[in-house]
């Protein structure tokens, strides 16, 4: 039986000016009524996915910035992690150079050294403002402390700084496409299934009793915990094979379950 449900957010639940489709919500308050709790695992930020709860009408578990902070669905903190002062300033020096905006992602802000129209672009699709502060990098590590950096730019040249960033840090980082759009820079072993871990353990469940569904690489780690694992038409072909399934929206992975029989029923749940 499946006993935990994760969902990504951006172009899995979520989709552009932060629609939500009314099947998936449907889909996800039926799911979780009968018995079956949710997880949302995201690169946002966990005041974002909080507030797509609500808009969604429920409560879950949530591991934002790719696993960089876990909360249970009692907002009890579960794990959290953040870059080596000295590496992450390593990184923002030798990213400086590159024709990309750049922007430094703390627990609650998003920062980024000047201002451009990517910075409004981006913001657009975020739940708050990204800080323009022109003295970012001499504060990283005093007075920001980064759980993610990012690089952001064209698909062609976010495929290209994602080499070029394995390639310079591949050892000390852990570092994935998250949307065609940006490249992320995590702390080493920080991602979404080192987060579903923690989360996991704490609930006593095992990783084949979770599904997950996601669009993109970063959601490649977690599709690796379970056989479970529904990814979206729409993503890259590489992140296709990483999963079993394939579903146009989220309400399909949960009706797939469910016609499998593995979701609980109401008189069959339990606490966990």
């Amino acid at each position: 039986m499946i006993k935990l449900f994760v969902t990504d957010l951006d172009g899995t639940l979520l989709g552009e000016d932060h629609y939500i489709k009314n099947e998936d919500i449907d889909a996800l308050k039926k799911m979780i009524e009968q018995g079956t709790p949710l997880a949302v695992a995201s690169g946002r930020m966990d005041h974002e996915i909080i507030e797509v709860l609500k808009r969604v009408g429920v409560n879950g578990h949530r591991v934002s910035q790719n696993g960089a902070f876990v909360f249970d669905a009692e907002d009890q903190e579960v794990y959290s992690k953040t870059f080596d002062h000295d590496l992450a300033r390593r990184i923002i020096e030798t990213i400086d150079q590159e024709p990309m905006v750049k922007t430094v992602s703390t627990a609650d802000k998003t920062y980024t050294k000047e201002h451009s129209k990517w910075i409004d672009m981006i913001s657009e699709q975020m739940f708050h403002d990204i800080i323009v502060n022109p003295e970012l990098n001499e504060q990283i590590g005093t007075k920001v402390t980064p759980s993610k950096i990012t690089l952001h730019g064209k698909e062609s040249d976010v495929m290209s700084a994602a080499e070029k960033v394995a390639q310079m840090f591949g050892e000390e980082i852990d570092s994935f496409i998250s949307h065609e759009t940006c490249v992320d820079m995590m702390p080493k072993a920080i991602n979404k299934q080192t987060g579903l871990r923690q989360l996991i353990d704490l609930l006593g469940i095992k990783a084949d009793e979770i599904a997950c569904v996601g669009d993109s690489f970063n959601d490649s780690s977690m599709f690796e915990m379970t056989p479970h694992s529904y990814v979206m038409s729409t993503a890259h072909t590489k992140v296709k094979e990483k999963a079993n399934t394939i579903v146009d929206h989220v309400h399909e992975a949960i009706e797939d379950l469910d016609k499998k029989g593995l979701l609980t029923q109401k008189e069959q749940a339990v606490d966990i």
